[in-house]
Formats: C-alpha cells, sequence, structure tokens
C-alpha cells in the first residue's frame, strides 16, 4: 500500500495509529494532528487509505473523512461511541468505514485486513482491464488493417488476415505492428 494519512489530534492517538499500522507493516505514513494540517495533505498529495480518529482539536474529523473519500481515498474514521450512530447516517452512503471507539485491537486490524484484500484485489482488476483494453484496441487495429488491405490491394478477409499472421511471423514482430506499419503505410 502506498501512502496512509493518519489523522489524530493527540500523540497518544498517533502513536496507537502508528503501532496498529505498523503490525500490518504499514509504514509510508503521514500524520496530521489537526483537520487543517490533514486538508492541505489531501490537497497536496494522494492517499490510499486515510485513518482519523475523532474528535481533533479543531474539528470533528467527518469532513476531513469526507473530503479524503471524494478524492478516492479509502477512509476509516474512528468515532466516539456516542456520535457513532448519528455519524452513520450521514455518511453510510458514501463506504467511509466506521468504527465506534473505544476500538478492540482485534477489530481494527481484521478491519484494515481486508481493506488490503481489496486494495490488491483492485489492482489486479485494473491490469486485467488495462490488458483487456490493450486486446481490444489491437484487434480494432487488425481489422482496421485488414480493412485496408482488402480495399487498396483487393485481398480477401482470410487472405488479408493471412498476410498479416505471416508478416508477423516472418519479421518477427506483433501482429498489432505489423497493422501500423500497414495502415501507416496504405492511409496516408
Amino acid at each position: 500500500m502506498e501512502q496512509i494519512l493518519t489523522v489524530a489530534g493527540t500523540e497518544q492517538g498517533q502513536q496507537l495509529l502508528q503501532q496498529l499500522l505498523g503490525e500490518m507493516g504499514l509504514t509510508k505514513i503521514v500524520q496530521a494532528n489537526t483537520g487543517l494540517d490533514a486538508r492541505h495533505f489531501l490537497e497536496s498529495q494522494s492517499f490510499e487509505l486515510a485513518v482519523i480518529s475523532a474528535p481533533l482539536t479543531d474539528e470533528y474529523g467527518e469532513g476531513v473523512a469526507r473530503l479524503a473519500y471524494q478524492q478516492g481515498t479509502t477512509v476509516i474514521l474512528l468515532a466516539r461511541a456516542e456520535h457513532a450512530d448519528a455519524i452513520r447516517e450521514r455518511i453510510g452512503k458514501m463506504g467511509i468505514y466506521l468504527l465506534a471507539k473505544p476500538v478492540k485491537r482485534a477489530i481494527f486490524l481484521q478491519l484494515l485486513q481486508c481493506i488490503l484484500l481489496q486494495q490488491k484485489q483492485k489492482e489486479q482488476l485494473l491490469v486485467e482491464k488495462e490488458k483487456l483494453q490493450r486486446q481490444i484496441q489491437d484487434a480494432n487495429l487488425l481489422n482496421r488493417a485488414k480493412l485496408v488491405l482488402i480495399q487498396v490491394l483487393k485481398m480477401t478477409e482470410p487472405q488479408a488476415h493471412r498476410y498479416i499472421e505471416k508478416q508477423a511471423m516472418d519479421l518477427r514482430i506483433t501482429r498489432r505492428e505489423v497493422a501500423e506499419g500497414i495502415i501507416s503505410t496504405y492511409e496516408n
């Protein structure tokens, strides 16, 4: 996981968050002690995770949680038990993880483990999406090159397909490179 923002109004709160995150091997931590500091960090950097221990010295912390979430950051908001239900109603549909204080260490670590797993799956899906997009682009490019061969050189579709395949094998380049060459040669 890349950078993590921790926001806590007390030194004790920051130390506890660092200790818990450290147990999961997370060490790239940026600390903010106030909502204002957190907002400055959020404006200038991107974070994969923000852990906010409310209340802060200058605000409760819900606004910082909303801002971080809107910027695509996964957010864990730790709020006093007496405020948790009201906050849950206001942020319930946002996808901000809310834990009532005092938070049990095991619950926090389980949530963190779930978030890390979710992040890993998200990264894998993005890689797969990029791979599929590349395959679609390649297919479109090959079809365009076949069309050029059909229109300009009066080949049939199977002949155009075979020509591209053979060129790729003979020249030891990808079919995409052959298609790009055909397009640049005949479409200009």
